[in-house]
């Protein structure tokens, strides 16, 4: 992957991975095969997942959108723990996205 296309990515995605994380250097040395992969994927938002959190974090919807599905149905079976946990998430599921995010980069990028 040229420079130019890095900066590129680089600009249209850097509020989705957490700060300081994204390994340019691996990114300028991509394959073709890998760099179309890259272009084609998309990354969830934080901010709509975060979104999401407010308004259906009770049943757990925020945590499967991001994979993790063993907590999204302890918020389902629980209504959020009781709407604590609903209400923790909302301090944690932009974190968790950006995290989500960087290993599906990370298994394109190895």
């Amino acid at each position: 992957m040229e420079a130019n296309k890095v900066d590129k990515f680089l600009l249209a995605n850097e509020s989705k991975f957490p700060e300081y994380e994204i390994p340019i250097h691996r990114l300028l040395n991509l394959t073709p095969e890998k760099e179309i992969i890259l272009e084609t994927t998309y990354f969830k938002k934080p901010g709509k997942v975060l979104l999401i959190s407010i308004f259906l974090g009770m049943l757990g919807v925020d945590r499967f959108l991001i994979g993790n599905i063993g907590k999204g149905i302890g918020k389902l079976l629980t209504g959020g723990g009781l709407g604590i946990w609903w209400l923790v998430d909302w301090f944690l599921i932009t974190g968790a996205t950006k995290r989500y995010n960087m290993n599906i980069l990370m298994k394109i990028l190895s």
